[in-house]
């Protein structure tokens, strides 16, 4: 005769797979860096849905950040390098546009020419605002355009100085070095890290007034004015040293 089966080892073996389904619920999930700083999706092209954020940065060893915005003409001419860069270097990299735009057509010009991935921009939300404030904030970005290297697995800090080295790299093999060199370098959590240039030339004092004038131009006009004023007051003043009144 056969063996008959033993109910007892059914009901011990699904109480098992029970136990062990209730383990995995309750398993804490791992820690993903980037959903929580560029939020759930990224997009892939403008007037998109998006994709899921830790999916979409899959397989790559670095992430750069890309703080820029149309109506910012260093920016413009930025852009074509880092796209050139990116192109020889994409297995390994990863782009992330942080837009600074203040509308959907200006984003979407912008960003269609880019062929990379985007945060969700800062116009769309407060939600979206107040993370964009949080990521600016958190790579102490003082003006555009500014790259920050971090890395893929970790969310670790590589280095701000990103624009720069991406200028001086002219040829594939030096890009491809510039890269190994990130990787070689030791990535640091970000609360750790040392903020040398601001995400790259922010220091400059030239591009720090170029940005307040860019955000605010009835400044430049301000200054237009007044010093109009100053010229003819200075005029005034060699024409006739008795005559008191000075016409402003």
């Amino acid at each position: 005769t056969s063996p008959q089966p033993n109910p007892n080892h059914n009901h011990a073996t699904n109480h098992n797979a029970i136990q062990t389904q209730q383990q995995q619920a309750m398993a804490p999930k791992a820690f993903d860096w980037s959903t929580e700083l560029f939020g759930p999706k990224l997009l892939t092209k403008p007037k998109t849905s998006g994709v899921p954020t830790a999916s979409a940065l899959g397989g790559k060893k670095l992430v750069l950040l890309y703080f820029s915005a149309s109506w910012c003409p260093p920016c413009k001419a930025f852009s074509p390098r880092l796209i050139d860069f990116y192109n020889s270097c994409s297995e390994d990299i990863e782009v992330i546009f942080v837009s600074s735009d203040r509308d959907e057509k200006s984003f979407g010009d912008y960003f269609s020419k880019m062929p990379w991935l985007s945060t969700i921009p800062a116009y769309t939300s407060n939600e979206n605002r107040d993370r964009q404030g949080k990521l600016a904030d958190m790579f102490k970005i003082q003006g555009i355009p500014s790259v920050i290297v971090l890395n893929a697995k970790t969310g670790h800090f590589v280095t701000d100085n990103a624009r720069t080295e991406v200028m001086q790299a002219n040829s594939d093999a030096s890009k491809k070095a510039l890269v190994q060199s990130w990787l070689s370098k030791e990535a640091v959590p970000v609360d750790q890290a040392v903020f040398a240039s601001g995400g790259g030339g922010s220091n400059n004092i030239f591009v720090k007034i170029f940005m307040m004038f860019a955000k605010k131009p009835q400044y430049f006009f301000g200054m237009l004015y007044l010093g109009k004023k100053l010229l003819r007051y200075l005029e005034n003043l060699g024409k006739d040293e008795n005559n008191d009144q000075i016409e402003l």
